[in-house]
């Protein structure tokens, strides 16, 4: 691609001024580019929809976006596709399975002097993977985490935030025995003892994310959000009470 070649190029960042800063470097390398920064992922993929850039740079955790759900559109496309994330964790590797992307930059160990290669490299349709990655990406999945059913993933995506066992089952819209029984079931899968060890598990290995807005759970946003309302609509009904014969409540978002 040439120096003065005008390029359209879209940027994804839920923090405006790490947005910004790749906005300058891009110009560093095509000052003709037209480049536009997004916030939210419905903003960025509808300016997408309208016209298709010459590459798209993205992050991993923004606001409106459950997950990488953002790069979903674009899997049998060929639309070059640059992720850039300062923290980096086992639920992003896990999420970075499902879709496709050209290039991998960990602003965390990279810094930015180096991402102008990784432009290049991605706008080119060559791969780019930062040295710090390639460990993670090699490993299909660590043991203990292919131990883990989905079920309990999710579980523990509610859990690791310190959720006692009444708490989650109303945002799971599951009964508390259910709940004790995953916790249980997680807790021995992981060699862990305490609850404090689980919490900061969940932290560590990005199942729990924690900001100033709030806590963020990748890639489950959506379906817990489906079981607090069916729960919200249903407390104080019959509903509330549906329950087997064994008096346990039907598991409201795992029938998402």
């Amino acid at each position: 691609m040439s120096h003065g070649a005008q390029l359209r190029i879209v940027i994804l960042k839920w923090d405006r001024l790490y947005g910004d800063l790749i906005r300058r470097h891009i110009w560093d390398v095509w000052p003709n580019a037209v480049v536009c920064v997004f916030q939210h992922g419905i903003d960025a993929l509808a300016d997408i929809q309208d016209a298709v850039p010459d590459l798209f740079v993205t992050g991993v955790s923004i606001d409106d976006m459950d997950g990488l759900e953002h790069c979903e559109p674009f899997i049998e496309t060929s639309l070059p596709i640059l992720v850039v994330t300062s923290r980096p964790n086992t639920r992003m590797f896990e999420m970075l399975r499902g879709i496709r992307y050209d290039g991998i930059f960990d602003g965390s160990t990279e810094g930015m002097d180096h991402l102008p290669v990784a432009l290049r490299h991605v706008v080119n349709r060559r791969p780019y993977i930062s040295p710090s990655m390639l460990p993670f990406l090699k490993e299909r999945k660590s043991t203990t985490l292919e131990d883990l059913t989905e079920r309990e993933q999710v579980v523990l995506s509610v859990i690791g935030d310190g959720s006692d066992n009444k708490q989650a089952s109303e945002r799971l819209g599951i009964s508390r025995y259910t709940v004790l029984t995953h916790r249980e079931s997680i807790m021995r899968k992981l060699d862990l003892h305490h609850s404090r060890e689980l919490m900061q598990y969940a932290l560590v290995h990005g199942y729990v994310v924690i900001t100033a807005k709030g806590i963020y759970r990748p890639g489950f946003q959506r379906r817990l959000g489906i079981g607090e309302r069916r729960h919200g609509r249903e407390s104080g009904s019959k509903a509330a009470g549906r329950a087997d014969a064994n008096g346990r409540a039907a598991p409201a978002v795992f029938d998402q």
